[in-house]
C-alpha cells in the first residue's frame, strides 16, 4: 500500500489518499485537478510514486 499527501508536494492542503499504486495515482490526479486546478499527467504521478516507494525500501 502506498500513500500521497498534498502537503508533501508543497501544497497547504491536508488531502491524503492511500491504496494500491493505480488507485492512489487516479485519486491524487482527480483531487489535484478538481481542488487545485492542476492537470498532472498520470505518467508523471506514477514516476513520482515509484521513486517514493523505491526510496522507502531499505538497502540490503
Amino acid at each position: 500500500m502506498v500513500a500521497i499527501r498534498c502537503d508533501e508536494r508543497g501544497f497547504d492542503c491536508d488531502y491524503v489518499t492511500t491504496g494500491n499504486v493505480e488507485k492512489v495515482i487516479f485519486d491524487y490526479w482527480d483531487h489535484m485537478s478538481k481542488e487545485h486546478g492542476i492537470d498532472y499527467s498520470l505518467g508523471t504521478l506514477e514516476k513520482y510514486l515509484k521513486k517514493k516507494i523505491s526510496a522507502q525500501i531499505p538497502a540490503s
